[in-house]
């Protein structure tokens, strides 16, 4: 999923959300627009040479509606401006190592099976403890090069791995959170993940009573 224009979704998704708050806290102040003025051109071209890369489309088009978000779903209170946006391990190293350990685990899963399929498992053990033994720190190309797009949230961060481009040239998005105990959610591009991220509002707050979801254009 891309978009071009995020700004009627952006609106409507503020409106619904003020609705859904107003009727649990009536006495709340008033959210309005959740987004900001939009990241002039400068500071766009300023983040891009900051990570080296273009912005891929679905995300240089959101920024230039709203130089950050608050609320993206229930767990993230505040999407970075641009000026803030940064490498993951530069500015967040304990997610970075938590990232890191999932990827780990999940290789050496892979490999056990792959081992266990081959050989059989009378060897488990004792290939465990070589490992052990012998291992060293584990460096993740793919949350390396990563890049932070979050700044607030429930131990959630969301992410985009400029590494992982797809035919349209839209970069991989995660959504992570500490406490899932799920690892980290990828989606295809930053606008599948901020879809997933307005469907899981939905579903906490049910805004309009049964009134289907928004679709991004």
């Amino acid at each position: 999923m891309k978009t071009d224009d995020w700004e009627p979704f952006l609106r409507a998704w503020s409106a619904e959300r003020e609705t859904a708050v107003r009727a649990e806290a009536p006495a709340e102040p008033p959210l309005g627009w959740l987004g900001f003025d939009p990241a002039p051109p400068e500071r766009i071209a300023a983040l891009e040479a900051r990570l080296g890369l273009g912005l891929p489309a679905s995300y240089r088009s959101f920024l230039e509606v709203t130089d950050g978000w608050r609320w993206a779903g229930e767990f993230v209170e505040l999407l970075a401006p641009a000026a803030e946006v940064a490498p993951l391990r530069e500015r967040t190293e304990h997610v970075y190592e938590m990232l890191s350990e999932w990827e780990q685990e999940d290789l050496a899963e892979e490999e056990d099976q792959e081992d266990a399929d081959e050989d059989g498992d009378e060897d488990g053990d004792e290939d465990e403890e070589d490992a052990e033994a012998g291992s060293v720190p584990y460096e993740s190309a793919r949350w390396g090069r990563a890049v932070r797009i979050s700044l607030e949230g429930d131990q959630t961060w969301l992410i985009l791995d400029p590494g992982d481009v797809n035919a349209e040239g839209e970069w991989a998005a995660y959504r992570f959170s500490s406490w899932s105990g799920s690892g980290p959610e990828r989606h295809e591009s930053f606008a599948d993940l901020m879809y997933a991220e307005y469907l899981g509002f939905r579903a906490l707050r049910r805004p309009d009573g049964g009134t289907p979801p928004l679709t991004l254009p």
